[in-house]
Formats: structure tokens, sequence, C-alpha cells
């Protein structure tokens, strides 16, 4: 009977360390997560010094204005105007875009981007939680989807994307996302987008969402009508093509002039 109980003593150990390892890998674990590596973002290789940023500003020939703190969160980014922009920027050029974005609400920091050769792109860094939900409600993100997303995070939530995407005409040609991190802990693909879809990307979604999470068909469409929409509305902005490939992003198209924001 010791022997036994002693058995399932063990069982009982081995399961509590795991579900504590897989909460400090997702960065659950302030002090654990930290020892392990899950608080601080996959290093890509990018770093990017004030040329890399002037040179990638001076390519997108944006000017940056600043809108009146008081601006509510729907209106606190506007684009004006519109040019013709046919360049290339590093992945060094536009890390340092990606982490000074003169913007409140912007939500990720310490990011690397990194693009590839075979045409994808890696993109990792920290998620600012308090930052989110603006960014969401600003981008017009359904809220349901932003409160799922940030229910599930870590405090110090960490992240590694990698996949293909490229546009044409401004609309989306190629979207093909191949792996999905949040701290050290992989999340599937397909699940992922399950949920996403389920929570507001498709006005027709189930009553049970539960039970579509296996069911990936048709997700894929739905986000990328999404994103679709999303462009359209974007003022000055259309990509006549824009791809990733041999370290660079490559686009062909018009931008804004100007972008004003609350910062």
């Amino acid at each position: 009977m010791k022997k036994v109980l002693f058995f399932l003593l063990i069982i009982f150990l081995l399961i509590v360390f795991g579900i504590i390892f897989v909460l400090a890998y997702l960065g659950y674990i302030p002090g654990l997560s930290k020892l392990l590596g899950a608080e601080t973002p996959r290093d890509l290789g990018i770093t990017y010094t004030e040329a890399d940023k002037t040179a990638a500003r001076a390519k997108s020939k944006i000017k940056y204005e600043e809108l009146p703190a008081t601006t509510s969160v729907e209106k606190s980014y506007k684009f004006s105007g519109t040019r013709k922009i046919n360049n290339s920027w590093s992945s060094a050029e536009m890390t340092a875009l990606m982490n000074n974005r003169p913007w409140k609400y912007w939500p990720i920091k310490d990011v690397q981007i990194k693009f590839n050769a075979d045409g994808t792109a890696e993109l990792s860094g920290v998620v600012i939680k308090d930052k989110l939900i603006g960014y969401a409600q600003a981008i017009g993100v359904p809220q349901e989807v932003v409160s799922t997303v940030v229910s599930f995070l870590p405090p110090t939530p960490t992240f590694y994307l990698k996949g293909k995407a490229s546009l044409e005409e401004n609309k989306v040609k190629d979207f093909e996302p191949q792996a999905v991190y949040l701290g050290k802990m992989p999340l599937p693909v397909d699940t992922l987008m399950a949920i996403l879809d389920d929570r507001g990307f498709n006005p027709t979604y189930a009553a049970d969402p539960i039970s579509e999470l296996s069911k990936y068909q048709g997700k894929r469409e739905a986000i990328i009508s999404f994103i679709n929409d999303k462009l359209a509305s974007l003022t000055g902005f259309y990509a006549k093509e824009a791809y990733f490939g041999d370290g660079k992003l490559y686009f062909d198209g018009n931008l804004s002039e100007k972008e004003a924001t609350v910062r």
C-alpha cells in the first residue's frame, strides 16, 4: 500500500511540476518565467542604429505630426495625403521603425523583425498589455476578440511569429502563418485562427464557438477578408505589390504623406 501511495505521489508531483513549467514557459510565473527566458523575446539577430531609423523614415517620406492629448482613442491616429513610393527596407530599418512608433497606443516593444530569402518573415517582441485594448479599439478590431486575447496573456507577454505574406493590388495575395509562440510555448496556428475567427472576425460564427475550434475551414478566408477591408480603409495607402525577400521588405504603391498621432 505504501508503494502505491508513493507511486501516486510521484505522479501527482510530476503533474504539478508539469503545469508549473508550462505556465512558466508561457510567462505566467514571473520569477521562474524570467529564469527560463520566457520574459525575454526571441533574439533574431537584428540590431539597429539611429542611422537605420533615419534611412527608413526617409524612404517612406511620411511626415509625423502630433494630435492633441484629448483626442479620442478612435481618432488617435490620422493619415492624410498620398504619394507614390517604390522602395525596400532592410530588417534593421524596419526594426528601427517598429521600435520608434510615435503613437500612444502602439502595443509592442523590444521588437525584432527579420525578412528571409524564402519570402517569410519573423517577428519577436513584448506585448504592452495596457496599450493593446486602445490599439485594437483604434484600428477597429472587434472588442470581443481583443478581450479574449488579453484575458489569456501573461503579465509580461513575449511573442514570436513566423509566416509568409504578400500583397497585390491592395489585397492579400499570400497569407501563410507558420509559427506562433507565446513565451516559450508554441501555439497551434489553426486553433488560434479558429479562436480569433469565432470571437468576431466572421460575423456568422457559431453560438457555441468551442465546438468549432477544430474546424479550420473558412477561418483563413474570413481573416483575409478582414485584412483586405482594413487595407482599403487606410487613407493614402495602396499596395500595388508588397512582399518579403532577400532580407528586405519590398513595396511598390502609395503611402500617406502625413501621419498624425496622439503621443
